[in-house]
């Protein structure tokens, strides 16, 4: 009896919920504005989903049919929204007068937490300011500019030029746009670590960096959230492969942190050895946090530069000879 009557309960709890959702969302009168149309319950999903494949186009369009640019969609349930702009205005309000003002939240961090951890892209308030100040002061000066300057012409006179040479000799027909990702990575790697991205290593970290953004940023497009963290909390699917990218990551990062430590990093011109030796005078509770302070740094710049698939056509070309490998 007792089992029937929380069934009778439940049910009509459900029913009121449905019917709460209902009303919410018709409510106001309709009115023709290119935003999605929402659907009870389900909100915008059928048209987030059928435009998925080109989900930046299909926001760009409609907020290009607004007058104001402008534009607010309903998640699942109808329980919350989404604003969406492109106007100037709002803009300037969000991230110049009153940036303060607009934290990512808690919800927002939580989809890139495992790659970016508390680096610039992924915090707000104390840590923010402080990352910002040390970012801002490194690329204003002098000799980082150089140091980048003398990196890109040596990738461009020593790899780039060769291989496209030889492509052109050998008649091949290659990919560019890798190409140009493969000379961005090799930059990024030099400037950001220091580090040559041709080991086997740094590769695994290349491949496992491409697979910890992809799914990172899968989650945003994830009609219902509760699904890829129950994938998460049961460490099945794509979460599972996002831990096990992170850690190669993570190795990778701290080994290489850990060797600039030990050779007193502070003599090279990467991005690592000089936050290095502006984090000196920080306090952390003991030298493994400073090595994760470094790594979201470091990890923050490097998506910055990089967030697509590894080149491995030109490696494979690379492999076969046909093209010119690092000298």
């Amino acid at each position: 009896m007792l089992e029937l009557s929380f069934l009778i309960l439940s049910l009509t709890s459900i029913s009121v919920f449905i019917l709460i959702c209902f009303f919410r969302s018709t409510s106001h009168p309709p009115t023709k504005t290119p935003c999605p149309e929402s659907y009870p319950i389900i909100g915008i999903l059928p048209s987030l989903l059928r435009n998925r494949h080109r989900f930046h186009d299909w926001i760009a369009d409609m907020l290009s049919k607004t007058p104001s640019s402008t534009l607010q969609v309903n998640n699942f349930l109808n329980l919350s929204h989404i604003i969406c702009t492109a106007n100037p205005v709002n803009i300037e309000h969000l991230l110049v007068t009153n940036f303060s003002n607009y934290i990512k939240g808690s919800r927002y961090l939580d989809f890139l937490q495992e790659l970016l951890g508390h680096g610039i892209f992924n915090v707000d308030g104390h840590l923010w300011t402080v990352q910002r100040k040390i970012a801002s002061h490194e690329f204003n000066t002098k000799s980082l500019k150089h140091f980048v300057s003398d990196v890109v012409k040596s990738e461009l006179s020593k790899s780039l030029m060769p291989n496209l040479f030889k492509a052109c000799d050998h008649g091949l027909i290659i990919d560019m746009q890798e190409v140009l990702q493969d000379f961005t990575f090799t930059n990024i790697c030099k400037v950001a670590f220091g580090v040559d991205p041709g080991s086997v290593s740094s590769l695994n970290f290349s491949k496992a960096f491409d697979d910890a953004a992809e799914i990172g940023f899968s989650r945003f497009m994830a009609p219902l959230p509760a699904l890829w963290k129950l994938q998460r909390s049961l460490n099945i699917g794509s979460e599972k492969r996002l831990k096990e990218a992170v850690k190669v990551i993570n190795e990778f990062a701290l080994e290489v942190i850990k060797s600039r430590q030990e050779q007193d990093g502070g003599k090279n011109q990467d991005l690592l050895s000089r936050f290095m030796v502006l984090s000196s005078g920080m306090e952390f509770k003991d030298q493994e946090h400073k090595r994760m302070f470094l790594r979201d740094i470091i990890i923050s710049f490097v998506l910055a530069a990089k967030y697509h698939r590894p080149p491995r056509r030109l490696r494979q070309l690379q492999r076969q000879g046909f093209l010119a490998t690092k000298s």
